[in-house]
């Protein structure tokens, strides 16, 4: 096992040094090692002092620190020892300047915006929507809790949480309306609706009968306008008409089902079918990732499955057209507009991301790749994002422009986002963060970045 910084010793400061003295320390060391002075060779010195300049700076962590990990308790004394840190005189200028060395980045279009530093633990989902002179984020964690902040007021702030008649879950998933009205979030095993407005609990929908594979194997999409007829719109794996059916029929299609916000929980209307094949037939597709448009008249599907004249299982994306409706009495019945077979299934692997209007979609290719296909014209384009582990993360800038990256696959770049141009191929910024990333959100251009430690990071 590795042995654990010595804080101390990375900042090279005495354990008694008081707040002065660590700010002076991290100061030197930030500019000798920053990237746009000391180069790539730099980033892992420069996170290490990132980390234990955030700890020793915040005084319960350092407590923490110090007791646990640091083990300088003097029991002669009984109990902690270390001289009452003197306060000191604040200058702006000088704190300003300072401030932004801990979270900082390699020069390029994006600079640090406002941060929300929480102790909610660690975020699995964000979402965000612009409001006035800032956003409106949401957050969710692992134990089903959420918070909205709105970036232009920290003291702004309100907390949700999902059913507790449920199973307690993960959020692994949020979205936002269009207006901003409602937010939905989900995991594997329940789907909950919010009132943003006051984070009031609407709705909860079980899970379990629909055998979810994975959160990104159902999508949601929600209407909030005109007023008093709000609805939400959710794509799910088919629920077989027989309920002792097998339920692996759930992965071969996918059910649109709606639900106004108004009327009983259980009343959802008659399933629209997006089957990717007969049911009957006895040919293997299993869908991997449902994707709806936020205005709900597209829904994107990959799936693996056996097609002709390939020995291998391929990866096949697909749109679907859910506003066409028969010739004859004009009954609805989805369509697909295009399919593409993309290559062998075992090549692609999550993270997904998708645009809000389902028309790119981003994944890992073998591994060590990040391919972008455009479902509309067929086409795609592909970054050698390097080695993606399981806690990879990626996300799409709305207008496909921008790919930010996480790949947590060694020290060297944990807490670093790759910012790529999609159109050049190429990153086109770097950004450091002390902990690791345990989500990432792109609206418009702005990105948002959440930490292991329960910071929020917004770069516009």
């Amino acid at each position: 096992m590795d042995t654990p910084d010595n804080f101390y010793a990375v900042l090279g400061v005495p354990i008694d040094a008081d707040s002065e003295t660590l700010k002076r320390a991290y100061r030197q060391l930030a500019r000798r090692y920053h990237p746009d002075v000391a180069g790539p060779a730099g980033a892992i010195q420069m996170k290490r002092i990132n980390r234990a300049y955030d700890v020793l700076s915040d005084p319960e962590k350092r407590l923490n620190y110090d007791t646990i990990l640091g083990g300088v308790i003097d029991f002669r004394k009984g109990g902690l020892s270390r001289p009452r840190q003197r306060p000191h005189k604040f200058d702006l200028a000088d704190d300003l300047e300072f401030s932004g060395l801990s979270i900082f980045s390699t020069k390029g279009p994006l600079q640090t915006g406002p941060v929300l530093r929480t102790s909610l633990g660690v975020i699995s989902s964000l979402s965000s929507l612009p409001a006035p002179a800032g956003f409106c984020i949401a957050v969710g964690t692992l134990d089903g809790k959420g918070l909205l902040w709105h970036t232009e007021s920290s003291a702004a702030q309100k907390h949700f949480t999902a059913d507790p008649a449920l199973t307690v879950e993960s959020l692994r998933a949020l979205r936002f309306s269009a207006q901003g009205k409602l937010l939905a979030g989900w995991g594997r095993l329940g789907l909950h609706i919010w009132n943003v407005k006051d984070g009031r609990l609407l709705r909860s929908y079980p899970l379990v009968q629909r055998a979810v594979s994975a959160y990104y194997s159902l999508d949601i999409a929600l209407i909030d306008t005109p007023p008093g007829e709000q609805e939400i719109i959710m794509a799910l794996p088919l629920l077989p008409e027989d309920p002792l059916g097998p339920r692996a029929l759930g992965v071969r299609a996918t059910d649109i089902v709606r639900h106004s916000i108004g009327a009983p929980p259980e009343m959802l209307s008659k399933p629209l079918v997006c089957a990717e094949e007969e049911l009957e037939k006895r040919q293997f597709w299993a869908i991997r990732l449902r994707a709806l448009a936020q205005d709900a008249r597209t829904l994107l599907t990959l799936s693996c499955a056996h097609v002709p004249g390939e020995a291998d299982e391929m990866a096949v994306a697909r749109r679907w057209d859910l506003t066409a409706r028969t010739r004859i009495g004009g009954k609805a019945r989805p369509q697909i507009t295009s399919s593409l077979v993309i290559g062998r299934c075992a090549e692609y692997t999550p993270p997904y991301a998708v645009t809000p209007n389902a028309t790119t979609l981003a994944l890992v290719y073998s591994g060590r790749k990040v391919r972008l296909y455009d479902t509309l014209s067929g086409t795609y384009s592909e970054v050698p994002g390097g080695t993606m582990g399981g806690s990879a993360k990626l996300a799409l800038s709305p207008d496909a422009q921008w790919l930010a990256v996480a790949r947590e696959d060694s020290e060297v770049n944990e807490g670093v986002v790759d910012l790529w141009s999609t159109e050049q191929g190429q990153i086109v910024q770097k950004l450091y963060h002390p902990w690791q990333i345990s989500a990432l959100h792109f609206s418009e251009k702005h990105l948002i970045v959440a930490l292991t430690d329960g910071t929020i990071q917004v770069w516009q």
